[in-house]
C-alpha cells in the first residue's frame, strides 16, 4: 500500500493511527448524523415506505462504488480516496436541505452513500496495512472504535437539533450543514497526515514511472502486465460464506440506522440517544477489554458469538414503548457489533494477499452495501405491511440462520484439513 506504515507488534499505535483515529470519528458523526434522515422525509409528507425505497435504491451507488473503490486503493492509495470521499459526502448532504423531489433526494442520497463507501474503505484497508498479521482484527477494532464514538455523538446531535419535533426547515438546515461539516473537518486531518509519496502504487512502484516508461521489458511494464483483474482475484480468493454474514449484519444495521427513529415515532416518543449512548460505550468497552479475544478463541467462534446477542438484541425491540427501554437492546446489539465487525472484515480481506487486500476488503463491505440495498428496501414493506415487530422477528431469524451456516461451513473446513 502507497501509504502504509512500518510497523511491529510494539508499534500498532502511531502518531498517525491517532490523526486517522480522530478523522474516523468525525466522518462517522457526519454519516451518524443522517440517521435522522427520516424525519426530512416525514417532514415532506411521506411514509416509512418511501424512506425504505430511497435509501434502498440509494445504496445502488454505493455498490457500484464498493467494485472498483478496492482496486483505486491498491493502486492510487488511502488518502486521495478518502479526501475525495469527505468532499462528495460534504456536498451532498448540504445540498440535501434544497431538495423537497424524491428523485433528487435519492440521488444525492446515492453520492453521499457512494463517498461512505470510499471513506469507510480506506479506513479498513488502513487498519490492516499497518498491522502486524496476527493482530489485523485488534487494529481494525481499534480503528473502528472512533467509528463507535461517531455513532453515539452523531443521533445524539441530531436529537438535540431537532429538540423531539421540527415544525420548520431551520434545524434541518443546521442538521444538515452540521453532517457536512464533520465531513470536511475530517478530510482536513487526512490532508496533513504526514505519509510516504501517494505516487506508489500497492506493489511499492512509482505510477508516475510506469506512465513514463517506455521499454516494453521495464519490470514497472511487466508488473502491470501481471496484475490480475478484479474478477480474477475474487473468484481466486473467495473468502466464501463470511459474505452471507455480512450481508445480513448490514441488513441489521438498517434498523439502527434509519428505521429505530421511525419506530420511536410509531410508540409515542422521539428521542433515540439513549439507545446509542449504551451501544457504542458497550462495544468500545468490551472492545477495549476483548481485543484479543479473535487469537485466543479464533475469529469465527468470535463472530458467531457477536451474531446470537445481536438478534436477542433485536428481540428485545419488541413491544418497546419508552426510551428507556432501548437500553437493553442497546447493549446486546452494542456487544454483537464489538464481536462481528473486526473479526468479519479480517476473515475475507485476510484470504487476500497484502497487495489486494483492499480488493478483499471493498468485497466484504460490498456484501454489506448488499444487505442494506435489500434490507432498506424489504424492511421498509415489511414495516409498512406487518409493523416492526414482525420486521425484527424476521431479522433475528435471519441472523441465527446465517449465524449457524457459518458456523457449519467452518466445522466442516477444519475437520477436513485435520482429516488423515
Amino acid at each position: 500500500m502507497p501509504d502504509s506504515l512500518a510497523t511491529d507488534d510494539d508499534c500498532l499505535y502511531t502518531r498517525q493511527f491517532a490523526q486517522v483515529f480522530s478523522a474516523v470519528l468525525l466522518f462517522m458523526t457526519a454519516v451518524a448524523l443522517q440517521f435522522h434522515l427520516g424525519q426530512y422525509i416525514e417532514y415532506l409528507g411521506h411514509g416509512v415506505e418511501v424512506l425504505g425505497r430511497i435509501m434502498s435504491i440509494g445504496m445502488v451507488g454505493t455498490l457500484l462504488m464498493r467494485l472498483r473503490v478496492g482496486r483505486w486503493i491498491d493502486r492510487l492509495g488511502c488518502k486521495p480516496i478518502w479526501l475525495a470521499g469527505a468532499v462528495v459526502f460534504a456536498v451532498a448532504t448540504g445540498s440535501m436541505q434544497f431538495a423537497t423531489q424524491l428523485w433528487l433526494i435519492t440521488a444525492l442520497r446515492a453520492l453521499s452513500g457512494m463517498a461512505t463507501a470510499a471513506v469507510l474503505t480506506t479506513v479498513a484497508v488502513f487498519a490492516a496495512q499497518i498491522a502486524p498479521p496476527r493482530r489485523r482484527a485488534e487494529s481494525i477494532g481499534s480503528m473502528g472504535l472512533a467509528g463507535l464514538v461517531g455513532i453515539a455523538v452523531g443521533p445524539t446531535a441530531g436529537d438535540f437539533i431537532f429538540a423531539g419535533t421540527a415544525e420548520s426547515i431551520t434545524p434541518f438546515r443546521i442538521f444538515f450543514f452540521a453532517s457536512a461539516a464533520c465531513s470536511l473537518l475530517s478530510g482536513v486531518i487526512v490532508l496533513k497526515l504526514s505519509m510516504r509519496s501517494e505516487s506508489q502504487g500497492a506493489a511499492g512502484f512509482s505510477l508516475r514511472d510506469a506512465a513514463n516508461s517506455d521499454e516494453l521489458g521495464d519490470p514497472v511494464h511487466l508488473e502491470l502486465a501481471r496484475r490480475p483483474s478484479q474478477r480474477t482475484l475474487v473468484l481466486q480468493y473467495w473468502p466464501g460464506l463470511v459474505l452471507l454474514v455480512g450481508l445480513v449484519f448490514a441488513m441489521v444495521f438498517c434498523v439502527q440506522s434509519m428505521f429505530l427513529e421511525r419506530l420511536a415515532e410509531t410508540r409515542g416518543f422521539h428521542d433515540i440517544k439513549l439507545f446509542y449512548l449504551v451501544y457504542s460505550p458497550t462495544a468500545i468497552t468490551l472492545r477495549l477489554i476483548f481485543r484479543r479475544l479473535p487469537q485466543q478463541i479464533g475469529r469465527s467462534p468470535t463472530m458467531v458469538l457477536g451474531m446470537m446477542l445481536m438478534a436477542a438484541g433485536l428481540c428485545c425491540l419488541l413491544g418497546i414503548e419508552s426510551q428507556w427501554r432501548l437500553i437493553p437492546p442497546g447493549i446486546l446489539m452494542g456487544a454483537g457489533h464489538c464481536f462481528i465487525f473486526p473479526s468479519m472484515v479480517d476473515l475475507a480481506a485476510g484470504r487476500f494477499p497484502a497487495e489486494h487486500r483492499g480488493t478483499g476488503t471493498s468485497l466484504i463491505l460490498g456484501a454489506g452495501d448488499v444487505g442494506m440495498l435489500i434490507g432498506f428496501g424489504a424492511l421498509g414493506e415489511l414495516i409498512d405491511a406487518f409493523g416492526f415487530d414482525t420486521a425484527l422477528l424476521t431479522l433475528a431469524g435471519l441472523l441465527l440462520v446465517s449465524a449457524g451456516a457459518f458456523a457449519l461451513q467452518r466445522y466442516r473446513a477444519d475437520r477436513s484439513r485435520v482429516a488423515p
